[in-house]
């Protein structure tokens, strides 16, 4: 689970960009964001923060959310559950991939092998680093 307790219990402070922080999904509100995708916060009021998805503000609960003060600088790691869906490969002779990265820079989400320290995106070029502290 992407939880982060001691950030989530702080206010969230403004900053001169009119981000308040940048927010992530927790397991319960995966289908309304994308696993391991950091989203700038830019409204909050009452238990409610406001989000920037895809240039569109959406309104979710604070509790259905990890917040963080600062941008994201490394690539999270999220581990597939549920059953078994056409994108997750397994036809005969291909292997299942069970676990994928997500851009910190513009939230694509990359499949990739071993475990590797750094990854360069495939749609932005960025490279960063991989944050294998914890997964999604």
């Amino acid at each position: 689970m992407c939880y982060i307790g001691p950030l989530m219990a702080r206010p969230l402070s403004s900053s001169s960009s009119n981000r308040r922080g940048w927010a992530r999904c927790l397991d319960n509100v995966a289908d309304v964001l994308r696993r391991g995708a950091w989203y700038p916060i830019v409204d909050e009021a009452g238990d409610k923060v406001v989000l920037e998805v895809r240039k569109k503000k959406v309104r979710v609960s604070r509790i259905d959310v990890a917040v963080r003060d600062t941008p994201p600088d490394r690539w999270s790691v999220v581990v597939r559950t549920g059953v078994l869906r056409p994108t997750l490969g397994g036809r005969e002779g291909e292997e299942v991939t069970t676990t994928y990265a997500v851009c910190p820079q513009c939230q694509e989400r990359q499949d990739f092998t071993g475990k590797p320290a750094t990854l360069t995106c495939t749609r932005c070029k960025r490279e960063s680093q991989v944050d294998w502290s914890e997964t999604c």
